[in-house]
């Protein structure tokens, strides 16, 4: 999600439903205002002209005066392994769409979930090849250019997000352990980054955990998104998924959207649902 200088806010997120009677993942785009209704998409890719199976995990940045949204490919095509793409807009309404992200360095490799910085003139992503987290670093946002820094040791993790707030580099991420299932983490970054191997060590501040309401009794926050509005009102907002049963859509069961906020980031205040 991002604010825009037009009052409205924009989301990004992963659809899956029927396309020419395939199920497949689309990333979509849409606008609100009010949080209650919401735009047609101004955003659609589905991985179709390229052959993909579909598209899925965007990640939006505002770097250098201009949007970049990161997103993968999705459906593990056999002989295609996901791979990673981004698209540049200007004004959240019209964008150049699916260019390849770090191709030289991921082809033939499964990679999902990219997520960008830029700093000190030097771009940074986290990403997982496999199974594995990583970073890695180029000179120039591209198809080229870029090389793996290494794994930053946090353990499992994917969805990540990369964040500048309370005068540190966060790393925000989607984790698991035997008690909590694809929830969010934060982490604060041990230096100022701006060498390379600073982006490979982290603080743990914790796990993130909203309020567990009637839409997310199964899956309280996957694949959530945090945006910090210190400087206008004081709090970092987390937006996620939640569901109350994996039937249905490919596994991933009917989820629906939850937004909470904190000052402290460990107690958070998220509005009533429709059954509480």
């Amino acid at each position: 999600m991002t604010p825009s200088p037009d009052g409205r806010w924009y989301l990004f997120f992963s659809a899956l439903y029927k396309s020419r009677e395939q199920v497949r993942s689309h990333v979509i785009g849409v606008w609100t205002e009010d949080w209650q209704h919401f735009s047609d998409p101004i955003f659609y890719s589905d991985g179709s002209k390229g052959g993909w199976v579909g598209m899925t995990s965007p990640d939006i940045s505002r770097i250098g005066g201009r949007y970049i949204l990161t997103y993968n490919s999705w459906g593990d095509k056999e002989g295609q392994p996901n791979q990673m793409f981004y698209a540049v807009s200007d004004d959240l309404q019209h964008w150049d769409q699916d260019l390849p992200l770090a191709q030289t360095l991921t082809r033939g490799h499964r990679v999902i979930d990219p997520a960008l910085a830029q700093f000190a003139g030097r771009w940074y992503m986290a990403y997982k090849r496999h199974q594995e987290p990583c970073i890695a670093v180029a000179d120039a946002l591209g198809p080229d250019g870029w090389t793996d820094i290494g794994n930053p040791g946090l353990g499992w993790f994917e969805n990540a997000q990369f964040l500048w707030f309370d005068g540190r580099w966060h790393l925000h991420t989607t984790m698991k352990n035997d008690n909590r299932d694809h929830e969010p983490r934060l982490f604060a970054m041990t230096a100022d980054g701006s060498e390379s191997h600073h982006w490979l060590h982290w603080e743990d501040l914790g796990w993130l955990t909203p309020p567990r309401q009637a839409f997310n009794t199964d899956h309280l926050a996957n694949a959530s998104s945090l945006l910090s509005r210190r400087d206008s009102d004081g709090h970092v907002y987390l937006l996620y998924s939640g569901r109350t049963s994996s039937a249905g859509f490919a596994g991933r069961g009917h989820n629906r959207l939850g937004l909470a906020r904190s000052v402290d980031l460990k107690h958070w205040v998220a509005p009533p649902s429709d059954s509480d």
